[in-house]
């Protein structure tokens, strides 16, 4: 950054002004330091940027969250105490295409052969993947135990909408529960800033396990071992996705953020199980 500034700063004082898309990207590493503030002042001075470019360029930083987890998150900057009341406010978290939730799909139901979740995401959490998974998740376990009983008790079968709103409950509340519970131990426990909203997706996609494990729920035999293997599989992603954010901490404070997934996850796998199948 020091160097950007002594360029600038020895621009001759009879040469034109840069045009603001230059003077924009000699400031956007200096908005990235934790001295921009400082230095864009100091070039806003000097004439070579001006204050309206540094101060826009500091809260598109803000925005778009800091450190390699995201501290701040998607629209964390934006706005006054109000803001989470605009529809504005959501955008960010909603800012993704097709290729890249299936990217993120892939990269949790392929969890061994790829990076951990936390640098999949590049520091662009969403709530879109989450929220669908856990929709169709919902639709699905609704779907295959009704299913499940029709193949049971034949003509004895009765349809129970309770076994819909009980999955939806079940599914939701562990998808923010979880969430929130991981941003705690990560935030307060391991001392480890992370947005929410990456806590959030990677609860969202852990799920992903458990939409073939409901299809093959069907079939009264392979209950057990679907179930089982979804809640492994989605322990197993969970943990790898935090892992660069918790492997510099000692074991024993690791051991409990680990604990709190086990626990969460083994709850909703014998929900699933012994409720909904």
């Amino acid at each position: 950054s020091s160097e950007v500034i002594a360029c600038l700063l020895q621009r001759p004082t009879d040469a034109p002004l840069p045009s603001r898309e230059r003077r924009c990207a000699a400031a956007r590493p200096l908005a990235a330091d934790a001295r921009g503030a400082r230095f864009g002042t100091m070039l806003a001075e000097s004439g070579d940027v001006e204050a309206d470019d540094i101060h826009g360029l500091l809260a598109e930083e803000a925005l778009e969250g800091t450190g390699e987890f995201g501290a701040q998150g998607p629209g964390a900057g934006a706005g006054g105490m109000c803001s989470c009341l605009s529809i504005a406010y959501y955008r960010p978290f909603f800012d993704v295409d097709t290729d890249e939730v299936l990217g993120r799909v892939r990269a949790a139901l392929l969890f061994c052969h790829s990076e951990p979740f936390l640098r999949v995401l590049r520091n662009k959490p969403d709530a879109y993947g989450p929220w669908w998974i856990a929709t169709t998740l919902i639709f699905l376990i609704s779907v295959t135990s009704h299913f499940k009983a029709l193949l049971s008790l034949g003509d004895d079968y009765e349809y129970d909408f309770a076994a819909v709103t009980f999955s939806a409950a079940a599914v939701y509340t562990y998808l923010g529960l979880a969430a929130f519970t991981s941003w705690l131990c990560l935030n307060y426990w391991l001392k480890v800033p992370m947005a929410l909203l990456n806590c959030l997706c990677i609860v969202g996609y852990s799920l992903v396990p458990y939409v073939p494990a409901s299809l093959a729920c069907v079939l009264p035999y392979m209950a057990w071992p679907a179930v089982l293997a979804a809640a492994g599989a989605q322990t197993a992603f969970s943990l790898k996705a935090a892992l660069p954010a918790i492997e510099q901490h000692p074991k024993e404070k690791a051991a409990v953020y680990a604990g709190a997934v086990v626990v969460l996850n083994v709850g909703l796998m014998l929900i699933i199980k012994l409720y909904l199948y």
